[in-house]
């Protein structure tokens, strides 16, 4: 029994995670609790997760409606936009590690013209968690060209489109380490859409009810 509400307790958590980061809407939801239903810890809980989930999202709507028109993530989302016109890949939300961010970034780099970048920027689903904590927002990036000079350009460019963008980002000039921007508040809107299924059907309705 207490393994289940530890479980429980561990879903509730993860989802109010995702909610509160801003990346997560009704219709991630449904394909969130799809996949619980093939863990078998998860999935007599899939039912109480919805419960949560609704309770999290209608709480991030009345919560929303008191922000700021232009909140710090918008003037991140500026910073990133400005980076992306300089040539900078810059990615939102880019998996849950480093690795995972690195990844997507030479992938998509890959598929593109050569010479269309000259590196990227990113951050990832750790990082937003501890943003969400009121810790700072950490920054990763990586140059397309090698040798360390033209990652530490990649790095001033970031510097100086969080600057333009009110920001006070903190990095010590070292090309191998990350920056970080202190003080960040992450109110981020989520994409509010309808659910994915007004009702139950196929694989959920015959698993759940």
């Amino acid at each position: 029994m207490e393994d289940d509400f530890d479980d429980l307790a561990y879903l509730r958590e993860q989802v109010s995670i995702l909610i509160a980061g801003g990346f997560f809407n009704e219709d991630d939801l449904e394909t969130y609790l799809a996949e619980l239903a093939f863990d078998p810890h998860s999935a007599p809980h899939a039912a109480a997760v919805r419960d949560h989930a609704r309770a999290a999202f209608a709480a991030k709507r009345t919560a929303e409606a008191g922000w700021p028109a232009v909140t710090d993530w918008d003037r991140l989302d500026t910073a990133f936009t400005a980076l992306e016109a300089d040539g900078i890949m810059a990615l939102h939300n880019a998996g849950m590690t480093t690795s995972d961010a690195h990844s997507d970034a030479w992938d998509m780099i890959s598929r593109d013209a050569p010479g269309t970048w000259r590196g990227f920027a990113f951050y990832h689903g750790q990082d937003v968690e501890r943003a969400i904590s009121g810790g700072a927002l950490y920054i990763g990036f990586d140059a397309v060209a090698q040798g360390s000079a033209a990652k530490q350009a990649v790095g001033e460019a970031i510097i100086a489109a969080l600057r333009s963008a009110g920001f006070a980002p903190e990095w010590n000039g070292d090309p191998e380490t990350r920056l970080n921007v202190p003080g960040i508040v992450w109110q981020k809107r989520t994409e509010w859409v309808r659910p994915a299924t007004a009702t139950r059907t196929g694989l959920w309705q015959r698993l759940f009810g």
